[in-house]
């Protein structure tokens, strides 16, 4: 029920581009892949012939003579699924070639047994396939992501050494072989990531990252995690910790993550919200959402600081599941108080709140498939 892309690396190469760039023309394509021209319309032929691209309308590129065509992504030359287990739902996306979401789901999870989440996510890919309606043959494979540390290791092939590093509440997933899981209940090819690195991958293809060449993303759910991309490709370190941000700041102090948030509107409102997913904005004083976002801010200045020291990057993308307000005050905060505290001769990243939607751990997720499929050096 699977499609095996099978590409060449310089495959892979124009594809990238295309993603990358959007449209373009074949010259272009062979100025920025470094492919001779004969040798690029022999692999943009063998993509047409896949399915995999498309030629659209002509433009005129600035040179005499005729206008050129321009190749694109076909949107439907290809599709994955992205499934996200998070500790209380499900969440399930059908994505096109493109990143376009073809059909989506969220279904509550009343118990964490693996084999209870496993039905429920079968049952759920099925109801995905059958809404948006796509020829299976076309069906890349299966994205999963999960709270936990390292588990990036199943998308490069490989397993963790010893138990999974997950949260307390699965405890029963830790000595599980993640990816086999999934494949087995799922019946499809599998890559796995944890969800921070996931949300990253989405930003990269989808999002703000679309625009940046090395970025770090900084994900605040119930805890606070993130990830790297460098050079336009995840980095992951030595041995897959890279980007844990939340490991900088202890449980048991002051850290930006919904946890720190639920805490600190617990002393304070006489209703207050009990999971990260029901806060809402109207529902909190403003001098609350003001008090939590000075609160946590020395935290991400010293982070942000540090990350731009040290790696020169061209953005920091702020993502959570707490409310978008609360995000843009931190981003208004780091904006405003970080300038004059950097060494005259670094700039300024640029520090913008993502435009995906929480669903992007799940589009972040199916991902997964097309990038390990299709990028040049995943």
């Amino acid at each position: 029920m699977s499609i095996a892309l099978g590409l060449a690396p310089s495959e892979q190469r124009v594809l990238d581009l295309l993603r990358y760039r959007g449209p373009m023309s074949r010259a272009d394509l062979s100025r920025e892949s470094d492919l001779a021209p004969p040798t690029l319309s022999r692999l943009i032929q063998q993509l047409l012939d896949r399915g995999l691209v498309i030629e659209s309308e002509k433009v005129r590129d600035g040179q005499r003579g005729k206008p050129a065509q321009l190749v694109r992504l076909n949107p439907r030359g290809a599709f994955a699924a992205g499934i996200a287990v998070q500790s209380e739902y499900l969440e399930g996306v059908i994505v096109d070639m493109e990143g376009g979401v073809c059909a989506s789901a969220t279904l509550p999870l009343p118990t964490l047994a693996p084999d209870r989440v496993g039905a429920a996510a079968s049952h759920m890919l099925g109801q995905l396939i059958a809404e948006a309606g796509i020829d299976t043959s076309r069906l890349i494979g299966a994205g999963v992501s999960m709270p936990g540390v390292a588990l990036g290791a199943y998308g490069s092939g490989t397993r963790p050494e010893g138990n999974n590093d997950l949260p307390d509440e699965f405890e029963d997933w830790k000595p599980l072989d993640l990816q086999a899981f999934f494949t087995g209940v799922l019946e499809l090819p599998c890559w796995l990531e944890n969800s921070s690195k996931a949300v990253a991958l989405a930003e990269m293809y989808y999002g703000e990252g679309q625009r940046l060449g090395s970025f770090a993303v900084m994900h605040i759910a119930y805890g606070f995690g993130g990830g790297l991309i460098l050079d336009r490709r995840p980095f992951r370190g030595a041995r897959g910790h890279a980007g844990e941000f939340g490991g900088l700041f202890p449980y048991s102090s002051i850290r930006p993550s919904g946890r720190d948030l639920l805490a600190y509107l617990g002393e304070r409102m006489a209703r207050p919200p009990r999971h990260v997913r029901d806060v809402v904005i109207e529902d909190i004083p403003e001098h609350l959402l003001h008090g939590w976002a000075e609160r946590v801010y020395p935290c991400m200045h010293d982070l942000c600081r540090f990350l731009t020291v040290a790696l020169d990057l061209d953005g920091i993308v702020l993502h959570g599941l707490i409310p978008e307000k609360l995000l843009h005050l931190l981003a208004d905060l780091v904006r405003q108080r970080m300038p004059p505290t950097l060494p005259p001769e670094l700039v300024m990243p640029r520090v913008v709140v993502s435009p995906l939607s929480a669903s992007s751990l799940s589009v972040g997720a199916a991902s997964l498939p097309l990038h390990y499929t299709t990028a040049a050096t995943p």
